[in-house]
């Protein structure tokens, strides 16, 4: 039996995950709430990279995890409506810089995700430890950002773990995306699990 691990950041996405599955808490694990049913173990990462990072190497360790999923909001960068859910194609980190060649290859690589065959639009991620209120803070060709996809998916790839992502599309990256994060979190979380449950 596939185990399934998720890990999703915040409390508000987090609970609408566990309603739809009907998963149980479990005892705190460094402080991280976590939730479970007969074949899904969820985490609430919290925001960043840092904590994403621990989350999923928590997760791992503790259980028997043979598929890992990314699954949250993140912002948009090009025109896509809020309230939309995608599965991601790849991810990047867009807010590293190193001048050491020798090191660039592992900061600035692109991480390949899971998707499944029916999946006809995909999109590409970027991650970083900032909250984006203009998408012209970004120079790659990334559709969306977040800021947890690429620690799960860097530590995921580590372990040999399959990775998939989906993202709901919460706002548009722009210096009203804290407000239109919030208006926008239960439709674009109900898109997610409806994409979730494609591939649990």
């Amino acid at each position: 039996m596939t185990s399934i691990g998720i890990v999703c950041a915040m409390d508000e996405e987090v609970q609408k995950i566990v309603s739809a599955f009907e998963l149980q808490p479990l005892e705190k694990h460094l402080g991280y709430d976590i939730y479970q049913n007969n074949n899904i173990t969820l985490i609430e990462s919290s925001i960043g990279k840092v904590a994403s990072s621990l989350a999923t190497t928590t997760l791992i360790d503790k259980f028997n995890i043979t598929q890992l999923i990314n699954i949250g909001l993140a912002g948009a960068l090009k025109t896509i409506p809020a309230g939309s859910a995608y599965f991601v194609s790849s991810v990047t980190q867009h807010d590293a810089f190193i001048p050491f060649d020798e090191y660039q290859q592992d900061m600035y690589q692109s991480i390949e995700c899971q998707t499944p065959d029916h999946a006809k639009n995909t999109l590409i991620l970027t991650t970083g430890d900032q909250f984006i209120t203009s998408s012209n803070d970004i120079n790659n060709n990334a559709d969306i950002v977040d800021m947890e996809g690429f620690a799960v998916a860097y530590v995921a790839t580590r372990y040999n773990i399959p990775i998939t992502m989906i993202k709901g599309v919460s706002d548009d990256a722009n210096n009203s995306s804290e407000s239109e994060l919030f208006e926008n979190l239960n439709t674009a979380m109900d898109q997610t699990i409806i994409l979730l449950k494609q591939v649990i």
